[in-house]
């Protein structure tokens, strides 16, 4: 096998998305309540609701502050 072929599938096996549950995209948005970003990203992702949060543990004003995010 070249250089070439071999730099391409090992990049590829480094790069794999993680596997991610609901249960672990709702734990991860509680603990991630300061990057904006990436808590938006995983609630449309999954279509979490405002319930499914505050269960999880995240305090009601920071699931207020989402908005018409979440349902």
């Amino acid at each position: 096998m070249g250089k070439s072929k071999y730099r391409i599938l090992k990049k590829g096996i480094n790069d794999k998305f993680p596997y991610m549950t609901r249960d672990t995209a709702l734990t991860s948005i509680v603990q991630d309540m300061g990057n904006q970003k990436k808590v938006i990203d995983l609630i449309t992702l999954f279509g979490i609701t405002a319930e499914e949060l505050l269960e999880a543990g995240a305090a009601y004003e920071d699931v207020v502050s989402l908005g018409a995010l979440v349902r």
